[in-house]
């Protein structure tokens, strides 16, 4: 259905000119200074501007307390020079360790200033520097620390015992794509962040400091030297401002037929090319070729409008998607793009398709994975892709509070994440340019899609669900032959685990249907009744090869379960908790009783995805033990005590 769209649009993608645009909005973005992040707007909507395109840009507060969701925006930060001086001792020259105006990264982002003339101090070497107990013994009072833990979690400790700023030499290792010594000159890009869930960046009533990095090599030398010397003093000066400012949200747009969008989203603002510059640059060429291609008639104006959208990751998008619903609640479909593009032998990175998460399984997944497949195939430049679960970025946009599906492409993590050397000369123009015809040919596909391609994917959503059953009752039988037997409910669990998925996806494809198409309707429910009985089917065939009895299990309700099935928890926010309002002297009791209730990050993210206000708790557990293939789990306290600060509302069935 895509091939013949495909073919057209392939020659037309540019790798280069994204690059083009990734190098300029990378050069203005790598000085994380809100100042240099209006310029980034503004850059963006100029060139959009000049390709034909719809613009608008839109601001939200970036005041430190200003929550959408639970998420909390920033303060806005500007810096514009910061030097950190070794001084000389017993006939040593000075040494300049840092100098933002030569590297942005050797300054900590939101660093406070120091007073005017800057600041002269003892510095103390503290092994780790996150840890109460790192400072046991150590006079750190008026002092600049020097910790092998970031700055970012050293922050708290440090200003808590004195020290008035922080130098750091921490570079996260990252198995495989950054070994310990890989990158021994590179600059890590470290942030103050909130005491508080929410986000990141500093909110209004944090401690504020200052903080300078070091790379792997002078961090080294400089321990060398202290061990040598004893005592080595620095001369900070930072010059740079915290105040209520804005974030800047970007569109260009594609007008359609009809009021409805398909979306491309993701965030500006970081210091990398790859992250995420890229996903900017190539989004905004996508839209390019397609205005492009349709005002010179080899494309027809499609039915929906598509646009692009990017601001401050996550927090930006709650905000856009909170503030303007003029625009979301248009939205029919989106694609997330985020670091793509990364040259992988440099990189070490492949691409991968994030699906949405299994609350909001949508024909989008199916969509994407097919146009990737095909176009594997098809060129000769090969990417190494796979597809992988739902990865948390700005397609927060398809949690079902807010019901836009959105897979995200995505190559994370990669050497040079969050470093100085994220730069344009790690991105491959042949990787951008098959990424880029990838997402035109996705969100076309879906702007101009009517019957004939709603009946085309419900047979293809449809194929890829019994695929999924047949695959389950095949590691099944495995499993039973090796390790002398898996029980017939556990297997009976995930194949109406799988209904229930695609049941979703299959049901998503109606957002494409007008309302006087009712043939589609009746094969959608046709399919639907397909997929219960191949599911029944699937089962029968297992008992069979096993020589189990093929009755459906009836399952034994314990006390818990009974309890937990009569209590069904409803979102009272948009999006996932963050738990800003657990205060922070319950946060370490939190953090045990989510243990004791088997309650891990993935495990609470699914929770609340699968949480609509119908499901009860019991009902809630199961699908989340389906999904992240974790058992023991105990939600209904969790629940509970979430109700508690708000997050959620707890009724009893009758």
């Amino acid at each position: 259905m895509f091939v013949k769209l495909l073919n057209k649009i392939s020659p037309y993608i540019s790798g280069v000119n994204a690059l083009e645009l990734i190098k300029h909005i990378n050069d203005l973005d790598r000085w994380s200074s809100f100042d240099k992040h209006h310029e980034t707007a503004l850059y963006c909507i100029d060139t959009m501007k000049g390709y034909g395109l719809e613009t608008e840009i839109f601001q939200l507060p970036a005041d430190g307390e200003k929550t959408y969701g639970d998420w909390v925006m920033p303060r806005a930060w500007d810096a514009w020079s910061a030097r950190l001086t070794l001084l000389p001792k017993d006939g040593r020259r000075e040494v300049i360790l840092c100098d933002y105006k030569v590297n942005p990264c050797s300054l900590v982002v939101y660093s406070k200033p120091t007073p005017p003339g800057g600041v002269t101090a003892e510095v103390v070497v503290v092994k780790g520097g996150s840890k109460p107990e790192d400072y046991d013994g150590l006079d750190v009072e008026g002092k600049v620390v020097f910790t092998s833990d970031s700055a970012r979690s050293s922050r708290i400790e440090a200003t808590r015992h004195g020290a008035v700023g922080i130098i750091s030499d921490h570079l996260p290792v990252i198995e495989y794509y950054r070994p310990p010594m890989e990158l021994p000159d590179c600059y890590f890009w470290d942030r103050f962040s909130t005491d508080t869930h929410g986000g990141w960046g500093m909110k209004k009533g944090d401690v504020e400091c200052w903080g300078f990095v070091l790379t792997p090599r002078q961090g080294h030398w400089l321990r060398e030297l202290i061990r040598k010397e004893k005592t080595v003093k620095v001369h900070a000066e930072v010059n740079s401002r915290f105040y209520d400012g804005t974030v800047d949200v970007v569109t260009g747009y594609i007008p359609g037929e009809t009021d409805e969008e398909v979306l491309i989203n993701g965030h500006l603002y970081e210091v990398g090319a790859i992250d995420n510059a890229s996903g900017c640059g190539v989004a905004i060429e996508v839209l390019r070729c397609l205005n492009e291609l349709i005002e010179r008639g080899e494309l027809k104006r499609p039915k929906r409008g598509i646009r692009m959208l990017f601001t401050y990751e996550c927090m930006g998008t709650m905000g856009a998607v909170i503030e303007r619903p003029d625009i979301f609640n248009r939205v029919v479909a989106a694609i997330t793009l985020d670091s793509v593009g990364g040259d992988e032998s440099l990189c070490k990175a492949f691409l991968s398709l994030s699906h949405n998460p299994h609350a909001q399984s949508s024909y989008t997944d199916t969509l994407l994975r097919l146009i990737m497949e095909h176009m594997t195939h098809r060129e000769k430049f090969l990417v190494n892709w796979r597809e992988r679960p739902f990865l948390n970025a700005d397609n927060i946009i398809s949690d079902p509070t807010i019901g836009i599906p959105s897979p995200l492409l995505l190559e994370y993590p990669y050497r040079y994440y969050h470093t100085c050397m994220d730069t344009p000369d790690k991105l491959n123009p042949d990787k951008l340019s098959w990424i880029g015809v990838v997402a035109a040919t996705y969100v076309y596909f879906i702007a101009n899609a009517g019957e004939a391609e709603c009946k085309w994917l419900i047979e293809e959503v449809l194929s890829e669900g019994k695929k999924a059953m047949i695959d389950a009752v095949k590691e099944y039988v495995k499993v039973y032959y090796e390790s002398g037997g898996r029980r017939s409910e556990e297997l009976w669990k995930r194949l109406n685990y799988l209904r229930i998925r695609y049941d979703n996806a299959l049901e998503s494809i109606l957002r494409l249907a007008s309302s006087d198409d009712h043939d589609t309707r009746r094969r959608l429910n046709h399919a639907k009744r397909e997929l219960i009985e191949f599911a029944e089917a699937s089962y029968r065939r297992f008992c069979h090869i096993t020589g189990t009895t093929a009755e459906k299990p009836k399952p034994k309700m314990s006390r818990y379960k009974l309890e937990a099935s009569k209590v069904v928890p409803k979102r009272l926010i948009i999006g996932v908790s963050k738990r800003t309002r657990i205060p922070a002297d319950k946060r370490e009791e939190w953090s045990k009783k989510l243990k004791e209730w088997n309650i891990d990050a993935d495990v609470e993210f699914s929770a609340q995805m699968w949480c609509d206000g119908k499901r009860s708790v019991a009902e809630i557990e199961e699908l989340v033990e389906c999904e992240t293939g974790k058992t023991g789990i105990k939600l209904l306290e969790y629940f509970r005590e979430m109700e508690k600060y708000g997050y959620f509302e707890c009724s009893v069935k009758d």
